[in-house]
């Protein structure tokens, strides 16, 4: 395959990526509490407050309303590690094709 193939491939592996990050990044809404009230879950305030930088991280995400609650999808994190995996598997891809293509036309005569 030649690299803009596996560079195209990268660049949708790393947009996906993004995209799910997003998503999780604000699945908790602008006000958590009602975010919770709306799923049914207590806000617990003592546990925010031990767990303040929790929320604020960018990786890996959480948003709990309480010690067993999060509202950032399971599935988040995980797919943001693959995700992200796949595109350097990508991107290393791109580079040994196109160091190959570069040595093959050097070796060509002219």
């Amino acid at each position: 395959m030649p690299p803009l193939f596996w560079f195209g491939n990268m660049l949708v592996a790393l947009f996906f990526a993004a995209a799910v990050w997003i998503w999780g990044a604000f699945s908790g809404g602008l006000d958590i509490e009602e975010t919770c009230a709306a799923r049914g879950q207590t806000y617990d305030h003592v546990y925010r407050q031990l767990n303040w930088q929790e929320p604020g991280r960018h990786f890996p995400l959480h948003n709990r309303c309480n010690a067993d609650y999060d509202v950032v999808p399971f599935w988040v994190n995980p797919a943001v590690v693959l995700l992200v995996l796949l595109a350097a598997t990508f991107a290393a891809f791109c580079l040994t094709q196109a160091i190959t293509l570069r040595r093959e036309r050097k070796q060509l005569p002219l």
